[in-house]
């Protein structure tokens, strides 16, 4: 939705919203986003698919709400269509790996104990209530037969002949580790620093934006927070209580070393990404480049 009419939408639909200013984002991949006098968000889904999912993103937020300790968005506008939402902004700043680099070793553990004990919860879900909400049940063979087909035909063209080897290699041990069965919950998804808000003042955390949640392997969540680094991640593992199986940390690291041909792969099919950034985290996966720091990595 573009800027002029989302806030048109938004006074026509909510007529006692008063605001001085606004800020308009864009840069996300499934939404466009409107901050109110910092203090309301307004989500628009761009595609059809994440416009029929918001009602049921909001209603499984409601059920987490209660059994959740850090924060969570609470939409508390939805326009008569369901084209969009708003809810109270969630106070904190993103939590990038240069962020995170300046936290005192106290402040890092609160944060590891407060995601693990959200994990913990968001994890125990029902499936029953999940379905309920409208979270499908991921298929890790068919999106590894994806990736695949993607890899393949997009991004092995434009790598050198030892880079392409690298590559096949990984997605075969990749493939290894998805035949065994692996118990399912219910997943944020894309658990990064992006999504993950830390407010100082209260040492709290918050977490947003819940459009890729589904039912799938739990080691899924700790993927995208190897990114403060393996002590970090193993800080968190170690802290949470959910049920887990032999091989989720492995596992994540597996999923966490993904990204790079994913983001190569979605960069040359259009989305808002860049083939340079999923290549220069390949370097690492491939050992052409020293290993970067976490800070490094997500500059």
């Amino acid at each position: 939705m573009e800027e002029g009419p989302f806030l048109r939408r938004i006074r026509t639909e909510f007529p006692d919203l008063q605001w001085t200013s606004h800020r308009y984002l864009t840069h996300g991949w499934d939404h466009a986003v409107l901050i109110l006098d910092e203090a309301l968000v307004f989500r628009a889904p761009k595609a059809k698919a994440y416009r029929d999912a918001l009602a049921d993103e909001a209603r499984l937020l409601r059920y987490l709400r209660p059994r959740v300790e850090v924060g969570i968005p609470d939409y508390v506008y939805r326009s008569a269509d369901g084209s969009f939402a708003g809810y109270p902004i969630l106070v904190g700043r993103e939590l990038d790996a240069a962020t995170f680099g300046r936290l005192s070793a106290d402040e890092r553990g609160r944060i590891a104990d407060q995601l693990a004990a959200f994990l913990t919860a968001l994890h125990e879900t029902p499936k029953s209530v999940a379905r309920e909400c409208g979270v499908s049940e991921q298929d890790p063979r068919q999106d590894h037969e994806d990736l695949v087909r993607d890899v393949e035909a997009l991004v092995l063209p434009r790598l050198a002949p030892h880079e392409a080897h690298v590559v096949r290699a990984f997605l075969t041990e990749l493939a290894t580790e998805l035949a065994p069965a692996c118990r399912t919950a219910l997943v944020h998804g894309d658990l990064s620093g992006e999504h993950i808000l830390w407010y100082a003042e209260k040492q709290r955390v918050s977490v947003i934006d819940f459009s890729d949640r589904s039912i799938g392997d739990p080691a899924l969540d700790f993927a995208g927070l190897l990114a403060y680094g393996q002590e970090f991640a193993e800080h968190v593992v170690g802290r949470y209580r959910g049920r887990k199986k032999a091989g989720t940390l492995r596992r994540a690291r597996l999923y966490f070393r993904r990204g790079a041909l994913e983001t190569m792969a979605d960069a040359l099919q259009g989305y808002p990404c860049t083939f340079e950034e999923g290549y220069a985290e390949f370097r690492v996966l491939a050992g052409a480049s020293r290993p970067r720091s976490a800070s490094e990595r997500l500059r």
